[in-house]
């Protein structure tokens, strides 16, 4: 039992030197929490390249079908608790530009009105 623990318990990263101080359930508990961070760590990655192969093939669809008929899912619409903020931040910016582009074609509309009147 001990001799099967060894190489696991340094590939933990427990020094020999620890290892030979730990007790047996120590040891275990060492190397099953390695493990999980482990597990967590490839879980973490693979979310991540789930979440880029849905962008790149969100993107491709919309590229090839028309941005209109294709709903890009942002990370809120996913996590909205976690980017909240974000989605309220992005949501404002949005208004605003659209806000300026009223503006501008209110203002184009009442020049081109008057230079037509005049």
């Amino acid at each position: 039992m001990i001799d099967d623990l060894f190489p696991l318990a340094l590939d933990c990263g427990i020094s020999p030197e620890r290892f030979w101080d730990l007790s047996i359930p120590d040891i275990i508990d060492i190397v099953e929490c390695s493990r999980r961070q482990e597990e967590r760590k490839v879980k973490h990655e693979l979310m991540n390249l789930h979440f880029l192969a849905r962008d790149i093939g969100q993107f491709t669809a919309a590229a090839i079908q028309g941005s209109d008929k294709v709903k890009i899912m942002e990370l809120w619409d996913f996590f909205p608790d976690l980017f909240e903020r974000e989605h309220e931040e992005t949501k404002k910016k949005i208004q605003e530009k659209q806000l300026a582009e009223y503006k501008a074609r209110f203002n184009d509309f009442v020049i081109r009105h008057n230079h037509a009147r005049a």
